[in-house]
């Protein structure tokens, strides 16, 4: 059940209110979650993966959301409405085809986070951990600097690893590694003009999704070498060279997106 509360649907530049519980939802994504008017503000916002990326975009949990949708198998299991050969990931990401990312987000950013907050306890003298939080039970006579400081040195005690153990218990898909915007968005480029464009050449490939940087030799020197009519072919083979080794290698990564974000695994690859 979203819990955004706005003035119409959602739409660019629209400004948003927040309720407490998804603000404290919203501050307990391990990653950059999409960035909208209004989110609370995260000190550590990724790099775009394009210049002037909206902020939306600005998440890898908008690329998983992407990657699905090109896997054919999950497609053909959202045009059967949930059933088929991944009816069980369905039950959790729903139809990723239905709508757009908006839409999509704010019915399923719980598979992504947790909310965590404050709460009143049944009484105890025990300190223990649970995949929920961490409960202290200090009693009112104290003051109020040493209920605190009990606290500190209570969570003092508690090893770091066990605390990572616990807190990655709470999220029900988690991204692997650390994912770089711009590298996903490219593997994407390249995987869909591969799909537009079945018979066109790794290098021309290239040229059609938009990718720069790739070539050894920069245009305007091979221009130069041509006006004084110096042999060139050697300087194009290998930019078309390097062109299509790198189409080949973003190929490579995204299959394997693909193939492994049906089991809630994502960005996860063996291989380069």
């Amino acid at each position: 059940m979203p819990l955004l509360i706005a003035s119409r649907t959602y739409k660019i530049g629209v400004k948003m209110r927040w309720k407490e519980q998804l603000t404290a939802a919203y501050q307990n994504f391990p990653f950059a979650p999409p960035d909208y008017p209004g989110a609370p503000y995260r000190p550590r916002l990724p790099d775009p993966p394009y210049p002037g990326a909206p902020g939306w975009k600005c998440s890898v949990y908008y690329y998983w959301w992407e990657y699905l949708r090109r896997h054919e198998g999950y497609r053909a299991t959202c045009e059967r409405g949930g059933e088929g050969e991944h009816a069980l990931l369905f039950q959790h990401f729903g139809d990723v085809h239905a709508t757009d990312f908006h839409t999509w987000w704010w019915e399923h950013l719980w598979l992504f986070t947790f909310v965590s907050e404050a709460q009143d306890i049944a009484l105890s003298d025990k300190f223990h951990i649970e995949c929920e939080g961490i409960f202290l039970h200090v009693g009112y006579s104290r003051s109020r600097t040493a209920m605190v400081n009990s606290v500190r040195e209570a969570l003092a005690q508690i090893r770091p690893e066990r605390m990572e153990r616990e807190i990655r218990k709470l999220y029900r898909c988690y991204p692997v590694g650390r994912p770089r915007l711009r590298s996903l968005h490219e593997h994407l480029l390249v995987w869909d003009a591969r799909q537009a464009n079945p018979d066109a050449d790794y290098a021309d490939l290239a040229d059609i999704a938009g990718l720069t940087g790739l070539e050894r030799y920069d245009q305007a020197t091979i221009a130069q070498l041509k006006a004084e009519e110096n042999f060139v072919g050697d300087l194009e083979r290998a930019n078309r060279r390097s062109k299509q080794l790198a189409v080949q290698r973003h190929l490579r990564i995204a299959e394997q997106y693909i193939e492994n974000v049906v089991k809630a695994e994502f960005p996860l690859r063996s291989r380069r």
